[in-house]
């Protein structure tokens, strides 16, 4: 279960959309910015029934970054010649 309700995301969402403020959202509610930012992102990519498990949506737009999620992609200094072609 969710340590945050639906109705709780959706007024911080709410609140940061009048004030465009995370930080003083995020005090006031008394949340982290990385959870109020999670919140945010989710709501603008599925509306209220994202807030529901906004990680989910997280996970599928990092599943579209990489092409295989559970390796992590190389920093440039240590990619082959074919590697760096290759993106």
């Amino acid at each position: 279960m969710s340590k945050y309700n639906l109705h709780f995301k959706y007024r911080a969402v709410l609140h940061y959309q009048q004030v465009h403020s995370q930080q003083r959202t995020a005090e006031l509610f008394n949340v982290s910015r990385t959870h109020l930012r999670r919140w945010i992102d989710a709501y603008r990519q599925g509306g209220i029934a994202a807030l529901q498990h906004p990680q989910a949506t997280f996970m599928k737009t990092m599943k579209t970054k990489r092409k295989n999620q559970f390796i992590a992609d190389k920093p440039d200094h240590e990619k082959t010649q074919a590697e760096l072609i290759e993106e």
